[in-house]
């Protein structure tokens, strides 16, 4: 050190100990400076807004790990072939290809391993309960054996929990070898500046070439794969698919073997890109962050005294979006005053006993309701039992909509995006997404999505310039755990990866997230104690006197020091924003029931969930800015049980065909509910031109049929009016059928209702006609809207489909003043309106405060809406009560029924004030919005900026 030096930092000693006393306490007392989005603006407009994506900032990273190994020296340890680890040796010199490849490794490798595979919730009950209680607590998802516990082997599913995804040494090494195959072609071979966007593999002759070249690697993969599997249908569906890639059957149309190969590169190019995108971000942003601080300091320090204040009191939101959670379900568990349970266990007696005559068959499983019936009887005690939940309805049941809806059909592919992105399904920014599959006319393309085409969701919702949150809060740390749409979020946990895993390794997503979670509360601590220390110091630099030259300086050293290590650290601190996905709920009550003990009782699915909702809510809390956070939670839909099962292709066309006289060309894209997925070759998908009628099931609650006879042409939805002259292709000439008449001839009884065009459709405009059979005579109705105003009418009597005049028997009886206002829309929505005076029409809001009370929630609006989305099918069939369509388990969705439409959707936290305006009825869509509104103050539109649902945030009395 200098004398100069010495000198200096002694006078900036004693100035320090001469300068006014900044406590943290009498800081943190004092009002915000700058505003409470003081901070989200500067990061939002003068930091992110600045950043290029260039990879300089990357490649100046000379020390990268894995798992504390160097690059070159976990390379080593992976069983890669000796030609393919020489290869890939000899490149990692060039930083082009080592970062890229660093980056993807780090975020399959770092992110996923290093964390035991024990089931963590299954540990937590041993340490609550006794051995003896928990033998009590057993079923086929929880054993108190090592062995991980599956549901029965005869479903093709099922199997799948038993083999899982694996990321191993063998996994990675196969990653290694496709990216080492695929290095130079695709988007990051221009390492200046990354793309915006992943470019999907084409058909050009250049990505053809591409895969050829891949698709031998692939197999080999497969091969391999199988290799190590005991026999059964999942070694023989791998199997199957590497026979595709033999060189005999190369132009074999949907070439299985080629559009695995297809899937397997953009889902490498893909995450590659992100993984890179992501690094470069991070470090691109601690640049310019680090540039902002020192920049502001140099000019005016207030300004970053009001950033970091700023910084310390700002706003987090946590988005957990749970399959198959239905409110009704968790109220009733919760309180035993609720009629739900009671009621739930007596429609299980009566219908498991009914025989009805359609009925082809019965799921395999038999649904184990032991915990329902004890719970139907008396009240259960037990301070282990959903404490999170318990806890939620006492403090904030106001904050929980008392009726969910979840649209229709209420179907995950459906509803996911809506409750992540806060985006309708139609119109412009939609999803464009109407169900687990549909037929593209414009491009003569079916997508189902229980297969590869899962990865063709992203890319959809790409196309139509759909708003993630990640991508609306670009400017603050975002968190992804275990969900999709998160090509802008700064950290990830891919969702596939955590349902191919989390089936056989319980807890998998949860645990990971969790650590991330964890690892940021620690930083986030520090990062707290860092700001208020600049604070105190930059207020002390602002009152030494001018004159004080030498303690000034010495002063800026350190706190331009202190500066850089605060933006080294800020990226790894507490998300501002975390999305949470949990799929176990619905994913096991497909094969089990949603009411069964595997579901409901203390060491079932959603007491699962309560363990880890409030694992996360102690993250928050030890980090310190717990109140500061807003948690906001809803299902995609709910679950009904199922007890006789119908496929309606065979009910109808096999009878149909034999009275015609004449073959029907049928297609179906879709797997039975409790079968395997789908393959479908992205770049060779089979034509639906030449075909009568295309049909998809989905969850076992919705069938979909999708003709082609419209007078307009083969792209044109057919109407009601066409459908009853259908022309099957081999009829001769002159002779049409009635589809309908035929079609609710065949299923009778099974169906709840079908619905069709009864005129073309649009965002604004349409007229929805519903057919079913009461009592053995046919009913039509219809459903009509003109912008914010619907009718609803009976063709053939009273008004009955719709139930808009029936209590819900699963809800609490309404009381005096809600039985009056409910009886006074009845008349005014149903009675005094008449078609020919749309002025006489109720509102959205008016049929909303009206159905909430029925047993289909917002049933007039969502069946109003179900054909705005041009793909949403021809003819929608939807079951009765305890039926199944085209399913071999006891769990249904995508109906119209209480228990399907009832999703969850609700807030927590201590933002929430004491003058919350009950959430009454409202759509799972308004989740996103919600949050939006509150981490950036901005006021939501619905319709406006791709806003398809609206804010809560006004009713919630945020303090």
């Amino acid at each position: 050190m200098s004398w100069f030096q010495s000198k200096t930092l002694r006078l900036a000693i004693c100035s320090a100990l001469l300068a006014p006393n900044f406590s943290q306490a009498e800081v943190g007392n004092t009002p915000l400076i700058g505003g409470l989005f003081n901070s989200s603006e500067v990061l939002k407009n003068q930091v992110v807004d600045s950043l290029s994506y260039s990879t300089r900032f990357a490649r100046d990273m000379t020390l990268f790990t894995l798992g504390g190994l160097t690059l070159e020296a976990y390379l080593a340890t992976l069983p890669l072939d000796v030609k393919t680890k020489a290869r890939v040796m000899g490149q990692l010199a060039d930083p082009t290809y080592a970062i890229p490849l660093g980056y993807f490794l780090y975020q399959f490798y770092d992110r996923y391993t290093g964390i035991s595979n024990e089931d963590a919730f299954k540990q937590y009950l041993t340490t609550v309960y006794d051995k003896q209680t928990l033998r009590i607590f057993e079923h086929s998802l929880f054993t108190l054996e090592d062995k991980p516990a599956v549901v029965e082997k005869e479903h093709h599913k099922d199997q799948a929990h038993q083999e899982g995804l694996k990321i191993d040494g063998e996994f990675m090494a196969s990653m290694v070898t496709v990216y080492d195959a695929l290095f130079q072609v695709g988007e990051w071979q221009d390492m200046e500046t990354l793309p915006e966007r992943y470019q999907y593999l084409t058909d050009s002759e250049q990505d053809l070439a591409l895969v050829a070249k891949i698709q031998p690697i692939v197999v080999n993969i497969l091969r391999q794969a199988a290799s190590g599997m005991d026999d059964g249908d999942m070694k023989n569906a791998i199997l199957a698919i590497a026979q595709d890639g033999l060189p005999q059957h190369v132009a074999k149309p949907n070439n299985k073997a080629q559009a695995i190969t297809i899937s397997l590169i953009d889902f490498v190019r893909l995450n590659v890109l992100k993984a890179y995108r992501q690094f470069v971000f991070s470090d691109e942003r601690q640049h310019k962050l680090n540039q902002w601080l020192q920049t502001a300091f140099d000019s005016d320090p207030k300004q970053v005294i009001d950033f970091l204040q700023s910084q310390q009191n700002r706003r987090f939101a946590v988005q957990i979006t749970v399959d198959g959670l239905q409110q009704g379900l968790m109220e009733g568990l919760v309180d035993p005053d609720k009629p739900f349970l009671k009621h739930a266990y007596q429609q299980h007696l009566l219908l498991s006993k009914q025989d009805p005559s359609f009925a082809q068959s019965q799921p395999d499983h038999q649904q184990d309701m032991r915990f329902l019936e004890i719970l139907s009887q008396q009240v259960y005690k037990d301070p282990h039992y959903l404490p999170f939940f318990k806890r939620l309805y006492r403090d904030h049941s106001d904050s929980i909509a008392r009726v969910g809806i979840s649209s229709t059909p209420t179907i995950s592919v459906r509803n996911l995006p809506i409750i992540k992105t806060g985006a309708k399904v139609s119109g412009e920014q939609g999803t464009g997404i109407p169900n687990f599959h549909f037929v593209d006319r414009e491009q003569d393309r079916a997508y189902y999505f229980f297969g590869n085409d899962a990865l063709q969701l992203d890319k959809l919702m790409q196309v139509n310039q759909v708003q993630t949150m990640f991508d609306r809060l670009m400017h603050l740390k975002t968190l992804n755990c275990n969900a999709q749409y998160d090509w802008n979020a700064h950290t990830s946990y891919d969702g596939l990866v955590n349902l191919g895993a989390g089936e056989a390794l319980r807890d998998f997503g949860e645990k990971r997230c969790l650590r991330e979670l964890n690892n940021r509360a620690d930083v986030e601590i520090e990062l707290t104690k860092k700001r208020q220390t600049l604070v105190d110091n930059l207020a002390g630099y602002q009152s030494i006197p001018r004159w004080d030259f030498y303690t000034r300086l010495t002063r800026k050293w350190k706190i331009e020091q202190d500066l850089t290590s605060y933006a080294e650290l800020d990226g790894k601190g507490m998300p501002d924003y975390t999305l949470i996905y949990n799929p176990w709920p619905d994913h096991f009550a497909h094969f089990v029931g949603p009411f069964s003990d595997e579901i409901i009782m203390p060491s079932g699915e959603l007491n699962r969930l309560d363990y880890w909702i409030g694992q996360v809510e102690q993250a928050y809390q030890r980090a310190g800015v717990y109140q500061n956070t807003l948690f906001g939670m809803a299902g995609d839909h709910g679950l009904a049980p199922v007890y006789h099962t119908l496929n309606p292709e065979k009910a109808i066309f096999p009878a149909l065909q034999a009275s015609l006289g004449y073959p029907l060309v049928i297609k179906k894209i879709s797997s039975d509910e409790g079968e395997g997925p789908k393959i479908t070759n992205a770049l060779n998908y089979l034509s639906n031109k030449g075909i009568d009628v295309v049909v998809a099931s989905t969850a076992g609650g919705n069938f979909m049929l999708d003709m082609f006879n419209s007078a307009q042409g083969w792209q044109t939805q057919p109407i009601y009016s066409e459908l009853t002259q259908w022309r099957p292709l081999n009829a001769p000439a002159g002779q049409t059928v009635d589809i309908i008449k035929q079609s609710l001839k065949y299923l009778g009884a099974s169906l709840d209702y079908m619905a069709v065009r009864q005129n073309a459709c649009d965002e604004t405009s349409c007229s929805v006609r519903l057919i079913a059979t009461r009592d053995g005579k046919r009913v039509d109705e219809e459903v009509i809207r003109s912008g914010d105003r619907f009718f609803y009418h009976s063709l053939s009597g009273q008004t009955t489909l719709l139930q808009v005049q029936v209590l819900n028997p699963y809800l609490a009886k309404p009381t005096e003043a809600e039985f009056a206002r409910y009886a006074q829309l009845v008349d005014k929505c149903l009675y005094r309106a008449t078609q020919d005076n749309q002025s006489s029409w109720c509102r959205a809001e008016e049929w909303k405060n009206l159905t909430r009370f029925t047993p289909k929630p917002d049933s007039v609006v969502e069946i109003a809406q179900l054909y705005a989305e041009d793909r949403a099918g021809t003819i929608n069939l939807f079951p009765a009560e305890g039926i199944g369509y085209n399913t071999k388990v006891p769990g249904r969705h995508a109906g119209e029924s209480y228990l399907e439409k009832d999703a969850f959707i609700g807030f927590w936290g201590e933002p929430i004030g004491d003058k919350v305006t009950p959430l009454v009825s409202e759509a799972n869509g308004s989740l996103a919005p919600t949050l939006y509104q509150y981490l950036t103050g901005e006021p939501v539109e619905v319709d406006v900026n791709g806003w398809g649902y609206p804010s809560l945030l006004d009713k919630l009395d945020i303090q």
